[in-house]
């Protein structure tokens, strides 16, 4: 083979491979890009009967590569005050210092460490979950699924509220609030 028909022979691997590399990168987008309507919805149990309520203000920062998850990411907070249980009086009574503390700790904040799979669409998401300025280790699992370009991320879990210091006074007995509280995460994310 001669030196030129050598060159061409690199030249034609190395254009094979950075259409491979595209190919792949095209085949597996980051998701960065959070769409608005990123919510977090919340159930808990009181006397045995379920409220559900809601956080209004939500932000969300996403960095997903399933092709590399040692480079993923996801950050998600809430502002407190932003509670809606569907009543002024129960919105009040949770951002006070018996609950949420809202004034003291405006803002509930979820920060992944780790992504690990767990079959097609499904990934293990652990970190630290911060609310009411008390830190723990929180592992939750991660459905994803494609919507057009976007790709949906859903996660269902629960709290023990007590950890965290959710519900004082008289609110503390878990006779009268479960300590399970039921948490529904939801986002769209684009490439």
């Amino acid at each position: 083979m001669t030196s030129n028909s050598r060159r061409r022979a690199r030249r034609l691997i190395g254009a094979a491979a950075a259409l491979g590399l595209a190919a792949a990168a095209h085949a597996a987008p980051v998701y960065s890009h959070v769409q608005p309507g990123a919510q977090v919805d919340f159930q808990a149990t009181q006397m045995g009967v379920p409220m559900k309520g809601h956080f209004g203000s939500v932000t969300a920062q996403v960095h997903f590569a399933p092709q590399d998850l040692k480079a993923s990411r996801v950050e998600f907070s809430v502002a407190t005050a932003s509670v809606d249980a569907g009543s002024g009086q129960t919105d009040e009574l949770l951002r006070g210092p018996d609950w949420l503390d809202a004034k003291a700790d405006p803002q509930a904040r979820f920060v992944s460490s780790a992504f690990q799979p767990d079959g097609p669409g499904r990934y293990w998401v652990s970190g630290e979950f911060t609310v009411r300025g008390k830190t723990h280790p929180l592992r939750v699992l991660v459905r994803t699924q494609p919507s057009g370009k976007s790709l949906l991320m859903q996660s269902d879990f629960k709290l023990d509220r007590s950890a965290y210091g959710l519900g004082g006074g008289s609110w503390a007995d878990t006779g009268v609030v479960a300590a399970d509280i039921a948490v529904h995460v939801q986002l769209l994310a684009q490439p």
